[in-house]
Order: C-alpha cells, then structure tokens, then sequence
C-alpha cells in the first residue's frame, strides 16, 4: 500500500504505513545500511520482517531529502537515526506500522489492534491508582489507551528499568476515540508529567508523545 496517515507538529512528524506488501515487494522498495542489512537477515518471521521493513519506508515522507536515514540502535534498544539529529519511536500491530521523528524532542509512539484479550492482562500494566477506575463505556478502548500510553512513554524515556506498573501512570480520562489525556513517570531520581495523544483508526489505536 502506501502511507496512510501522516501528522506534522511544531517539534515532530509522524506516520503510519499499512501493509500491503510481501517481504520482497517492501525489500524492493527501502534503502539498507550493510548494518541493516544484516540485523534483518536474523529476523526469521514474515510478520516481523514485514512490520520491520514497512516502518523504514515512512521514514524518507518525514525527513528532508538527502538526509541520513539509516536506523541504528542504543544500549537500551531504542532506535535512533544515525547521524544523532533525530530522535524516533517505532511500532507496529498487524497491518500498520507508525514512526514518529523529532529534530530535538524524545518521542514515543505504540499502535494496537484492540482486541478482548486486554481484560485478562490489565492486571499486569494497571496500578492501584488504575485499577479504581471504573470504565462504564469503551472499557476495551480505555484499556487499550492506557496500555499504549505507558508504550508510548517507556519508549520516549529510553531506558529499561522502567516498571509499567510501579513508574508509569496514567491519569483518570474518559475515551472519546480521539484527544489527549496526561500521564507521568516518577521514579526515586525523576517525575515528569506528558502530554499523550490518541486516535482511533479502525479497530487500532494509535498513541503518541513528545518531551515538554
């Protein structure tokens, strides 16, 4: 297919690509680095080297021409562009994949596919706090809003010791299948509050954020 949806803001662009390619259609169409290259020789499912490869292809829609876009990674796992000007996120859920890049601020980004399976693993990623509200409407989407949020802000702080449950919180809200909502992490060294953006696209939800 082609690029779906792209979003530009003050400090940072996005974009969702849906899949409609096989791995060698998509493999036709992106640039590797021989680094590249040799970490997507390593991935063994169709699934994953499709997702993997399709999230590349947003990328040359969101940066200037000519400038480098080959994908690299950190201690941590987190991506980064290679000549260190770019901050990124990346996601992806069965047939989209999303990117968000940003010239000076971290990002975080998470696309889903909302399915019923999130009651029984909310226990996992809610905290006490979470856990009292009550979700009379959208409980399924709420659900789902909470878990990419935290997604979305484990990925802009970049590091791993982050616990969904005891670090990310998200504030009370009510699901209007698109707006923003607030959430914080706090740990004994660090507390800052986040904006948190969201949308519905089709039974998916995307989620982002972007460092005050």
């Amino acid at each position: 297919m082609s690029l779906f949806l792209k979003k530009a803001f003050d400090h940072a662009a996005l974009g969702v690509w849906e899949i409609d390619e096989d791995v060698e259609e998509l493999y036709a169409k992106v640039q590797l680095s021989e680094q590249e290259k040799n970490h997507f020789s390593l991935l063994k499912s169709e699934r994953r080297r499709q997702h993997w490869l399709s999230y590349r292809l947003i990328l040359p829609h969101l940066v200037k021409m000519g400038e480098p876009t080959t994908i690299e990674y950190d201690e941590n796992g987190k991506p980064f562009l290679n000549n260190g000007a770019r901050h990124i996120s990346v996601s992806h859920s069965g047939k989209f994949s999303a990117l968000i890049a940003s010239k000076n601020k971290h990002v975080g980004i998470d696309i889903e596919c909302m399915q019923p399976k999130i009651f029984r693993v909310a226990h996992r990623f809610l905290n006490r706090k979470e856990l009292k509200q009550v979700f009379s409407k959208h409980a399924m989407e709420s659900l789902y809003l909470v878990w990419a949020s935290k997604e979305a802000l484990f990925k802009l702080h970049g590091k791993r010791d982050l616990s969904f449950r005891e670090h990310i919180r998200i504030f009370p809200f009510k699901f209007k299948g698109k707006g923003n909502i607030y959430g914080e992490i706090r740990t004994p060294d660090y507390q800052q509050t986040y904006t948190i953006y969201y949308e519905t696209i089709e039974n998916y939800i995307l989620v982002y954020a972007i460092d005050n």
